[in-house]
């Protein structure tokens, strides 16, 4: 047998040698594909959307997994994280103290470096040119850690000059209207004054797969005119996120164990041993891994990149099923050719040789077409995925392609050759191959099953998923989000002025304005609240019950006596903050039915706060509203108007967004854009010096949601091409079918079947297989879309009507791929269908 096989190898090689013998199975390969445009026509088509799709999903998926790793020494950088264990309560942070990074860098010979980084946003002014931006403030040994590249200046001696300002071009376009501004002089405002800062370099923008983003950077010891020293040296006070440099012959987990007991001794005096941990994140793990809080860098799913990758090659799958089985559907047809061939002398693998080049003629064609064709749609697919890909033509990709060539005109096109060359000379010959055998019908209708069960999961998981995308989108968040414009007041708390005299700067600001406005027909109110809807980190107040000595918590929103009203939040019980109470400017709190819950109150109304709060009583309470995500339940929260006085109680404190005044607007009417000016108009009168930005909170809500969005988006075209190449797939089948069932049809009709029964009967096997493969689907539609649902505190429930309705779209979406060739069989004169050879 080895020696029959290795001789067969060696025609072969001898064979394929021959420059004519190529030649001749390319001629005849085109020959056919000219023959049987329909059979090349929607193999070309399916394949080529095919790979077109797959490589534009597989670009999206190569750039997830590539982020952070064009980092010469990315291996060896990994971001610290911090535990604090209080109680029941386990705080996770991977912004850490800064005296972490001190300790890190002057006390272990195994870190090689430490980089520092953290983002404030403040103003900036040049000339008359002033707006708000994201400062990021970084360590002086930032670039020997991170390889960002400088276009001008010295990243060596960054960190020399403390007012020393580095811009990327597009942000030294917008101030200076020049990319060459280096020795140029911008004002920023750092720590509630204004300095001048010297432009000391240009560097180039981030990659688009790095985490770390920047426009403007300056010197990280900036930081001290916002942190007071007592906050620099504490070990409970989170800033910074710390990026470590090991040394190469280091291991991270050996590291963290020489580290713990370091520790334990560092914050002795605040925590149990084992209380307070440090760890250490790979950076290129940051990107895709949620468990780990967002510090400054943003992170995605890490399951989306398999789920695209699964969905490419799904198509991939498609495409190859529908070449297998149109193949094999064909081959009837092709039975007197491979007859004749054989009786020539034509051996076997000659004939497989002949169909697979046909098959890799296919393939060549369908994938420079597909490259074409992601060519173009890039930029719709950018758009889609919220990015700016790139088709790089690289050796490896290049080499990639020529696989991906040969493997799928290999193995979609190796059965079909097998089944194909072993038809028997003298059957073929004779016309006697008619039908495809029992076994050949069984594989088709396996294939043909499988694609529609594939077909079928992705239709329930768009229609899942849609749902939950309405369900979010229309859901009563328990306020009104639609027509309020938020304007941040944009000063950060500094050393010098600390957080009450920003709040109350902004606080008068939106007195100022609503005075200004309180005549336009326009606007409905103004209000003032520390945090707005549709943003997160509001800020979390935790104390001890001093019954049990359990650490618990709630958030804390500072408003003002219209904000209650105009955010359309009603009351369950007690009453809203009044004006003409002063007592409830200084010690009054509505509480949400969560909180109520939290303290064990069934009737909070006239109760007073737990200590150390229990100068501040509770006045009203108002049923559970969604502040924060729909992915989250519902965090217990005090609303007061006197937050500095909460906060000098609290026990402890976090929040990353700052709550400092943001000024709540209500427009009236469908004029949006007559209100937005009029707004813009009151605020340059009375904050001159206030850049005008702001947003919408409904738009704001809805980019909570974006990653969902946008995958429900990709899904459901990858649902509506899959459908479209399985549909392609049956209607070239139906063709082949209907071909080879010509003579039954005629002699049925002669027999007396009526239209209507001859479109049964072709119809009724595609109609039951569709149907079982909806059956099987289900379970696997059902699993997958549980997993996804998860993720939402609030969610919609599986409902058995999109089994049903996703049943119900494939068998008419294949009633529809085959009809046409179904009634145009069932027309056809009787007396035409018997005149066959």
């Amino acid at each position: 047998m080895r020696r029959k096989c290795a001789a067969s190898w060696h025609q072969i090689s001898n064979h394929l040698n021959r420059p004519t013998m190529l030649r001749n199975y390319l001629r005849v390969a085109l020959r056919n594909l000219r023959k049987d445009r329909l059979y090349a026509g929607i193999n070309l088509f399916g394949l080529s959307i095919g790979i077109g799709i797959a490589i534009l999903l597989l670009l999206y998926v190569q750039d997830e997994w590539s982020f952070d790793r064009f980092h010469t020494k990315a291996d060896q950088i990994h971001r610290a994280w911090v535990k604090e264990q209080v109680g029941n309560e386990l705080y996770f942070n991977t912004v850490t103290p800064f005296i972490l990074g001190d300790k890190l860098e002057t006390d272990f010979p195994e870190v090689e470096a430490v980089a520092r980084y953290l983002t404030l946003s403040d103003l900036v002014k040049n000339g008359t040119l002033s707006d708000e931006e994201t400062m990021h403030l970084m360590s002086p040994n930032f670039f020997e850690v991170f390889d960002f590249k400088w276009i001008r200046g010295n990243a060596r001696t960054f960190g020399n000059d403390l007012r020393e300002v580095v811009l990327t071009p597009a942000i030294a376009r917008k101030y200076f209207g020049t990319a060459d501004v280096v020795g140029q002089k911008l004002s920023l405002r750092v720590g509630g004054s204004w300095q001048e800062f010297q432009v000391g370099g240009i560097i180039e923008e981030a990659p688009g797969n790095s985490g770390i983003r920047y426009d403007m950077i300056i010197p990280f010891e900036n930081v001290k005119s916002i942190i007071n020293e007592r906050s620099m040296q504490s070990w409970t006070s989170v800033f910074p996120e710390t990026y470590v440099l090991f040394r190469e012959d280091v291991v991270r987990s050996d590291f963290e164990q020489k580290l713990a007991p370091y520790i334990d001794q560092q914050v002795a005096r605040i925590y149990e041993a084992g209380d307070y941990q440090v760890g250490f994140q790979p950076l290129t793990d940051i990107h895709l891994n949620n468990e780990y809080p967002v510090g400054y860098v943003p992170v995605s799913d890490g399951r989306y990149p398999y789920i695209l990758s699964g969905i490419a090659l799904l198509i991939l799958v498609l495409a190859g099923i529908n070449f297998v089985t149109l193949a094999l559907g064909r081959s009837v047809n092709r039975a007197r050719e491979v007859g004749v061939r054989k009786v020539s002398g034509a051996r076997r693998w000659q004939l497989m040789l002949q169909f697979w080049s046909e098959a890799l003629l296919i393939a060549g064609i369908s994938t420079v077409a597909g490259v074409i064709l992601a060519e173009i749609l890039l930029p719709l697919f950018n758009g889609l995925a919220d990015k700016a890909l790139d088709i790089h033509y690289s050796p490896l990709l290049l080499l990639g392609l020529v696989g991906l060539t040969f493997g799928i005109g290999i193995l979609a096109g190796v059965y079909p050759a097998l089944v194909i060359s072993n038809y028997r000379p003298m059957r073929a010959i004779r016309g006697t191959i008619s039908k495809l055998g029992k076994d050949k019908h069984v594989v088709l209708r396996g294939l043909v099953g499988f694609q529609f069960i594939l077909s079928v999961v992705l239709i329930i998981c768009t229609l899942a998923m849609q749902s939950q995308m309405r369900y979010i989108q229309n859901k009563n968040l328990g306020f009104d989000q639609e027509q309020t414009l938020v304007l941040p007041y944009s000063e950060a708390p500094s050393n010098e002025r600390g957080l009450s005299m920003v709040y109350e700067d902004g606080k008068r600001l939106g007195e100022l304005l609503r005075n200004e406005l309180a005549d336009e027909s326009l606007i409905r109110g103004v209000s003032v609240s520390s945090h707005a809807f549709g943003t997160t980190g509001w800020t979390q107040v935790g104390y001890q019950e001093e019954s049990s000595q359990q650490v618990k918590f709630f958030q804390l929103l500072n408003v003002d006596e219209q904000f209650l009203d105009l955010s359309g939040i009603d009351l369950a019980t007690g009453r809203a903050f009044s004006r003409d109470i002063t007592t409830d400017a200084e010690n009054a709190v509505i509480i949400n039915r969560a909180m109520a819950e939290n303290l064990g109150l069934s009737d909070p109304v006239g109760q007073a706060m737990p200590k150390p709060f229990e100068q501040f009583q509770i006045i009203g309470m108002t049923d559970d509203f969604n502040y924060g995500t729909l992915h989250s339940p519902v965090e217990p929260l005090v609303i007061t108007m006197n937050q500095i006085g909460i906060l000098r109680l609290a026990g402890d404190v976090s929040y990353n967004d700052t709550p400092t005044a943001k000024m709540n607007v209500r427009i009236n009417g469908s004029e949006v854009t007559a209100a937005i000016s009029t707004v813009q108009e009151a605020w340059q009168k009375v904050a001159p010096d206030q850049p005008f930005d702001f947003y919408f909170v409904d738009e704001a809500v809805g980019r909570q949601y974006t990653s969902e969005r946008r995958l429900s988006r990709i899904i459901s075209t990858g649902s509506v091409l899959a459908i479209l190449i399985a549909c392609l797939g049956l209607f070239g089948i139906a063709t082949l079918t209907v071909g080879q069932r010509r003579k039954e049809i005629g002699i049925r009709k002669v027999l007396g079947a009526s239209m209507l029964s001859i479109f049964v009967l072709l119809n009724k096997r595609l109609t039951i297989m569709v149907a079982v493969a909806s059956l099987l689907a289900a379970p696997i539609a059902y699993w997958l879309m549980v997993q996804w649902l998860n993720d939402f505190e609030f969610r919609v429930g599986l409902s058995p009507a999109w089994f049903v309705l996703a049943a119900l779209i494939s068998v008419g979406i294949a009633w529809l791929a085959v009809s046409f060739q179904s009634l145009r069989a069932a027309r056809v004169n009787p007396v035409d269908s018997l005149k066959i050879d």
